[in-house]
């Protein structure tokens, strides 16, 4: 059994030879210690700094090599990937660092180092607004019939590589950015339209669900086996936003794009960390066949997603982040087998991190989570 085949069992919620693995994301310290050297495979800050720079193709060539060196040495059932900025990539107004350690752009944006992930993030960003013209929709739908074939550089190269043997995903799919970022403003302002201005969110959703289908059109070419999309709608004591608004906003736009989709044979899951209770029910009627980013640190107990959901998604966890930031190797182990115990009886189970290999975390610890599922997650 090869690992497409390994993940097409478990999805079907039958038992494999063995437990697949795969990472939603390994940051590049974990990359760097594995491999022996460096590299612009989630590595934030570098990466941006030489998008600034006009080095694109420095960067999409690194990711090409040293992510499929870190495929085959971990032997990853599942192969992650997402659009790239075009060939040329230009920033027009890139960032200059000024004397108090920020980068600022013309228009008045600031950029901070964070080096909680090691990224540089926007911190002040332009005015937000409250309404949506006909130009904002124009734009997306522009954005959707103007995607360049070189946006695919990494989806084409590792689903040509792979596709065949191993499970390839794309991260790319966008359920959040297209209705939020034509407000503009940053996340504080998003937070406060989805409260006050629903109508004009709903200007947005047939162009967003046109995006997306140009996405999966082409990911489908692409011997891309899942698509997923990603944003946080929970904190450790529940949604951000109210359930209902989620409902009325989010879920009809997630069930049209997951059912294009599966008109092409491609498997829809979803990123989502937080207590999620409320909206679990919600996130199975939009077609969604994977769960990924389980927070038991949040109260999402494993034992008990799998009791009222394991037949109906896949579930992609296995060891908490928290676990391996601050664990002994002793209590990798004692997690992991923990939750091969609870997870695997009936496949649909994907064994990862709860969200990501963070950077700062130890990597001896994530080999060791490794090790203890290539021991014991054998069927």
């Amino acid at each position: 059994m090869n690992s497409k085949e390994r993940v097409r069992e478990t999805v079907m919620h039958r038992e494999p030879d063995r437990v697949p693995i795969g990472e939603w994301g390994i940051d590049h310290d974990h990359v760097r210690e594995i491999i022996g050297r460096e590299t612009y495979f989630r590595n934030r800050r570098a990466s941006t700094l030489a998008y600034w720079e006009g080095r694109r193709d420095e960067v999409v060539d690194s990711i090409k090599s040293d992510y499929s060196e870190l495929i085959e040495k971990l032997d990853y059932d599942l192969v992650t990937v997402e659009l790239v900025p075009p060939k040329g990539y230009r920033v027009e107004d890139p960032p200059v660092l000024s004397g108090d350690g920020c980068w600022r752009d013309r228009k008045g944006r600031v950029y901070r180092y964070a080096a909680s992930n090691d990224s540089i993030q926007c911190v002040q960003r332009e005015e937000g607004k409250e309404e949506i013209s006909e130009e904002d929709i124009e734009k997306l739908y522009y954005r959707a019939d103007h995607l360049e074939e070189s946006q695919f550089e990494l989806i084409d190269y590792f689903g040509q590589k792979y596709g065949g043997e191993r499970a390839v995903l794309c991260r790319s799919i966008d359920i959040y950015k297209c209705l939020m970022d034509p407000f503009l403003g940053d996340y504080t302002h998003q937070m406060m339209i989805l409260a006050s201005e629903e109508e004009e969110i709903m200007k947005l959703l047939d162009a967003a669900a046109y995006y997306n289908r140009k996405i999966i059109e082409r990911c489908a070419k692409s011997n891309v086996l899942i698509g997923m999309q990603g944003h946080d709608f929970g904190m450790n004591s529940g949604c951000m936003v109210s359930p209902d608004t989620l409902r009325r906003i989010f879920f009809p736009l997630m069930k049209r794009v997951n059912d294009t989709m599966k008109e092409h044979g491609m498997i829809p899951f979803f990123h989502c960390c937080g207590r999620i209770w409320d909206i679990l029910e919600d996130y199975i009627g939009a077609g969604y066949e994977g769960y990924q980013s389980i927070q038991e640190s949040a109260g999402m107990d494993n034992r008990r997603v799998k009791e009222l959901y394991g037949d109906r998604l896949t579930l992609w966890t296995g060891v908490q982040c928290e676990t391996l930031v601050q664990g002994t190797p002793d209590e990798v182990e004692q997690e992991v087998r923990r939750n091969l115990d609870i997870l695997m009886p009936a496949g649909g189970f994907l064994f990862g991190s709860t969200n990501s290999v963070q950077y700062g975390a130890k990597t001896g610890n994530y080999l060791k989570a490794l090790e203890t599922v290539r021991k014991y997650g054998k069927y």
